[in-house]
């Protein structure tokens, strides 16, 4: 052996002998290996009349978010379900990320079926037992000793239920924990106006937004908050008007980069921050009932009159606004929370924000019952959803409290950390296989219904509660459906002799005593309900609540806030906008979408400012940026170490790291990926640490980015102008970088059979009844990263592990490229959603050798598989470099998995023959059968969705029955990323159809398209970004392509 070399290091000569012994042990299996596989096709005789193989149904449910349900409506091949999709009759689009990714966690192959006591599997039957005499125990208690901790749930027959079990056991506890839940602000709330009440936040209304380190346009508030947001600046000419934005926070978010003024702070000045605001708005504009908060207030003379004047100027906004709106992240501390409520509500009748009565069902903090199992008042204890042992706070010592209790069952969808430290597991359904109903963030009445029975044998929640109200039939195993029964309609008007589920007879009784005067037709109603998703009767009225400015008086009137010391390093806590609070960290296609901001996939780091990374001695290993630095972050007597990145627009001497990562468990997807922030949170004040102290390690770390490049050098791909200079100068695209090449040519259009110069839709063989484009206003966009996930999930796109996106090999077609603009001090991010562009004039498909790539009919570029050899010279001459190769058989192999040969542990994908194919079956479950997967060796990029138009020009022809061929109607095609848009930013459509939406778009003034100086005539076009700054903060002025830092 070479001592030179480092040992346990894989190079080719290793690799070489590592594969020759594996030939040479594996030589029978090669022997054997040309055999044809047998195989059988069973007909599908007795398949259920309203299912058709290859035609979707449709049905309209919803996910339930701590900030109340999303109405979805999902799309199902043969009974699986494959697709998320808004539901038109709530909204016409917009699905947040996470709700479109988690119809994977459905098929999750670590979702195990089986049911274990003490690690090891018993039977279905041996739980029922064991629980029912459980529950009698309870009953005959009074529920004395029992204690019951669950996930927040927004449900009404849930509350039902649980009310009905509180009334045979008083005595019994039940507490709701969520780390980044809404406890903070609930508390507020209820100290502020002395009832429980939730916000509904009229985001479409206000007209000047500030938002205090609330991430909003991540969905944090629900994808309802970025449809309103957008909507209040969506500009349709250069008159119309638009809200203002101001962000206050310590690190850079997509909220941020959103907005007009933007402010990096601290988090622990924050609560100065907003005395200052109070101080202004009360001393000078007269807002009495602020005064208070600032009876023994000063300005804090270590800030800069910049700051001072930023304070001022807000104020002054806020002061004289016609609907505003103050926001603060519901982590932020009870006094910050008061503070805000004090604010928004001195603005009287105009506030954009109301209440309603309080969505969450009531119950125990967390922190009571850890001192009620501390007192050994505990003996049983129920957990239901909740994964403590994982992340409830450092200084709880949960797992320690846990293992003492005598019984200690766990209900959840995985068999997690808390599963290992309970006695009893038993799987949880996911929300696609039970039945539900819950309420939205506005208070209306939402349906959920299953579209699967439950895959692996699991528990739905309803159900649970049934059972333990005595209910005892309500967890046995039901008796298959005789296939005779399946060729009726779906349950909504099943005849009487087919029982109907215990879920769904529960949510009935409650739709029904919530809504008794709903008609005297319950079976139209019902059926309505669940065709629609909600009720539409079920808006709650507003409540006018009353302050207790008396009490609020005295809560903030001995706030003696001090600035913190300038050089104190603070450590701030966040969920992760992809993986939450660790719930959906097993989700592969939220791992590997980049984050909109780090562009981080596979990972979390410790986020620092390039000035605080250049105090500390912190940067990455020269040469390769993709070598982070581990440091040691140290508060008291607790460290955990991770891998810093700095990144531009956060707050000096702030950190920043996101929760969610770092699971143990071993879990497919989760295990071993990032880096646990939890060990250092606390109960008190679980967001962020206000002294800690970091040391290097002089180790390094590999970081997976998409994207490592953020400045345009002088090119304009992304155009920007303040509002006042658009309405001065609505050609101002003009201006801005290079001029527009005219759609006219010297050459004869080589489509056409005429020689007719210009745009291949005019004329010719492309002029047909169809020529497909699209138009992405970069002005709403928000990049929430929606549409990636959207279309990974109606294309079949597999993900390919960190490993391969450290080499550029992400397949996702779609990514969202920003860019920088400013100094580090005053930056702006850009947001620019990149695409295969459709060119007119292809650069693509000149040099494929094969004709792999070529035009159709309708104007798209197309791949032809089977004609593609690989030689990747397409995506060489793709200025756009928007086309993937699959490089190995993602679609075949386990992308995930190693194995060990010899000291080496080598990824499945370089294994070869010897390496084990096949992904997971419940993964394949999942696959849309109308688009094909692609395997290795061949090309592949965006396609519009091509199955979509198709199947809209097939139902357009059978329309016809005989008679003149019917053209598709206006706008009804949609593209996933099109559907999936929040901020409706995309639209697609027919450009020979002038009553389209995509063709208004194409003629607004803000219209352009990327790189057009290189005469590609990309079929997509952006609408340039409109801010709408405060000319007494910054001067207004226009975004200049050549003008960088």
């Amino acid at each position: 052996m070479d001592a030179t070399k480092e040992e346990g290091k894989m190079n080719r000569r290793t690799f070489l002998k590592a594969m020759s012994a594996a030939a040479m042990a594996t030589g029978s299996i090669a022997a054997t290996g040309c055999r044809r596989p047998e195989a059988f096709l069973v007909p599908y005789t007795n398949s259920p009349e309203w299912i058709i193989p290859g035609k979707a149904l449709f049905y309209a449910t919803s996910r339930p978010t701590r900030n109340g349900a999303e109405p979805i409506l999902v799309e199902s091949h043969e009974g699986r379900p494959t697709h998320i999709h808004p539901n038109p009759y709530f909204a016409d689009y917009g699905v947040s990320t996470q709700t479109q990714a988690s119809i994977l966690d459905l098929y999750d192959p670590d979702r195990d079926g089986r049911i274990t006591r003490n690690g090891e599997v018993v039977s279905k039957k041996e739980f029922i037992e064991f629980f029912k005499s459980q529950v009698q125990q309870w009953n005959d208690r009074k529920g004395a000793g029992l204690a019951i901790l669950s996930f927040p749930v927004i449900s009404p027959t849930f509350d039902r239920l649980k009310t009905e079990f509180l009334e045979k056991c008083p005595h019994a506890t039940f507490a709701f924990y969520d780390p980044v839940g809404n406890e903070n602000r609930k508390e507020a709330i209820k100290r502020f106006y002395g009832v429980s009440l939730s916000p509904v936040f009229q985001w479409e209304k206000a007209d000047v937004i500030l938002s205090v380190g609330c991430d909003f346009c991540s969905a944090e508030e629900g994808v309802e908050a970025i449809r309103g947001f957008v909507k209040s600046r969506k500009l349709t000419e250069s008159s119309s008007s638009m809200s203002r934005l101001y962000v206050v926070e310590n690190r850079m978010t997509v909220t941020g980069a959103m907005a007009d003024h933007r402010l990096a702070l601290k988090v622990s000045d924050v609560e100065l921050f907003l005395l200052t605001l109070c101080y202004f708005l009360a001393q000078e504009k007269g807002f009495e009932n602020l005064k208070p908060a600032i009876a023994s207030f000063s300005i804090p003379t270590g800030w800069s009159a910049d700051l001072i004047n930023w304070i001022k100027v807000l104020a002054n906004d806020l002061a004289a606004a016609n609907a505003p709106l103050v926001v603060i992240s519901r982590m932020a501390p009870v006094s910050q929370q008061l503070l805000v409520l004090a604010i928004n509500e001195a603005f009287g009748e105009r506030q954009a924000v109301r209440m309603i009565p309080q969505l969450e069902s009531e119950g125990a903090s967390f922190p009571e019952l850890c001192e009620m199992i501390k007192k050994e008042e505990i003996k049983d204890l129920l957990i239901i959803g909740a994964n403590p042992v994982y992340n409830a706070p450092g200084d709880s010592h949960w797992p320690e409290l846990q293992r003492s209790l005598p019984s200690v069952v766990h209900f959840g969808l995985l068999n997690d950390e808390t599963a290992a430290y309970a006695n009893w597991h038993i799987p949880l359904s996911h929300y696609l296989e039970c039945w539900g109903d819950s309420k939205t963030s506005s208070g209306l009445y939402v349906s959920q219904q299953p579209l699967i029975e439950p895959l692996f044998g699991s528990i739905g929640l309803l159900e649970l509660f049934a059972f333990m109200n005595g209910t005892w039939e309500a967890l046995e195993e039901s008796e298959p459906t005789p296939p005779s029964m399946l060729a009726q309609p779906p349950v909504a008007g099943a005849p009487p002799f087919i029982p109907l589920p215990l879920g769904l007879r529960l949510v009935r009784d409650t739709f029904f005593k919530l809504f008794p005067a709903a008609g005297s037709d319950k079976d139209l109603i019902w059926r309505k309900l669940l065709h629609d998703g909600f009720y539409k009767e079920s808006s709650p009225q507003f409540v006018n609540a009353v302050p207790k400015w008396e009490e609020w008086s005295k809560s903030v009137e001995n706030l003696k806030v001090q600035r913190t010391n300038k050089e104190q390093l603070e450590l701030v806590f966040y969920p992760c906008p992809k993986v939450d609070e660790g719930s959906l960290a097993n989700n592969g296609w939220l791992q590997e979408l980049p984050d909109t901001v780090t562009k981080l996939c596979w990972d979390n780091a410790l986020l620092m400012s390039p000035n605080t990374a250049k105090r500390y001695g912190i940067f990455a290993r020269k040469a390769d940026s993709r070598k982070a630095e581990i440091v040691r972050i140290v508060s008291g007597e607790k460290w955990i170490e991770v891998a810093a990145l700095v990144v531009p627009g956060h707050a000096d001497n702030s950190l920043s790291l996101a929760l969610g990562y770092g699971r143990k468990k071993e879990l497919r997807v989760a295990a071993g990926v990032g880096f646990n922030a939890y060990p250092l949170t606390k109960t008190e004040q679980f967001w962020w640490i206000s002294d800690c102290s970091i040391q290097k390690t002089n180790r390094f770390y590999d970081l997976a980015r998409s994207q490592e490049h953020q400045l345009m050098h002088g090119r304009p791909l992304v155009k920007i102008a303040s509002l006042e200079y658009f309405r001065k100068h609505p050609d101002f695209i003009s201006e801005q970088g290079t001029e527009e090449i005219p759609e006219v040519s010297i050459y004869e259009n080589p489509y056409s059979g005429q020689k007719e110069k210009g745009p291949a839709y005019k004329g010719g063989v492309w002029g047909g009844p169809y020529q497909w484009g699209m138009v992405i206003d970069l002005g709403s966009c928000v990049g929430c990263n929606a549409c990636v996930v959207a279309c990974q999930s109606e294309n079949n796109i597999p993900i390919v592990g960190k490993g391969q996106v450290m080499r550029g090999r992400i397949m996702q077609w779609i990514r969202i490229d920003n860019y920088y603009q400013g100094s580090d001090e005053n930056l702006q991010m850009f947001f620019e959603p990149m695409l295969c562009q459709h060119c007119e004039n292809a650069p693509c498909e000149s040099v494929c050798p094969v004709y792999a790539t070529v035009h159709s009919k309708d104007g798209l570029n197309v791949m032809v598989y089977n004609r593609c050899i690989g030689t990747r010279a397409c995506a060489a001459n793709c200025p756009y470099k928007v086309r993937r190769f699959n490089f190995f058989d993602y679609n075949k192999r386990d992308v995930l998995k190693k194995k060990k040969i010899g000291p080496f542990e080598i990824e499945n994908l370089y294994l070869g023959p010897f390496g084990d194919l096949g992904s997971p079956l419940t993964i394949q479950l999942q696959r849309n059968p109308n688009v094909t997967v692609r395997m290795r060796g061949v090309m592949e990029k965006c396609t519009f969705c091509v199955q979509r138009i198709e199947e809209a020009k097939i139902t357009a022809l059978a329309r016809s029955k005989g008679t003149e061929p019917k053209t598709i109607p206006t706008d009804s095609v949609k593209t996933a990323c099109q559907q999936a848009c929040p901020a409706g930013a995309i639209m697609f459509g027919n450009l020979m159809d002038q009553q389209s939406m995509v063709s208004k778009w194409k003629k607004n003034e803000r219209a352009y398209r990327v790189l057009q100086e290189l005469n590609t005539r990309p079929r997509i076009t952006y609408l340039a970004r409109i801010n709408n700054p405060n000319p007494s903060i910054a001067p207004q002025t226009q975004f200049e392509g050549k003008k960088e830092n």
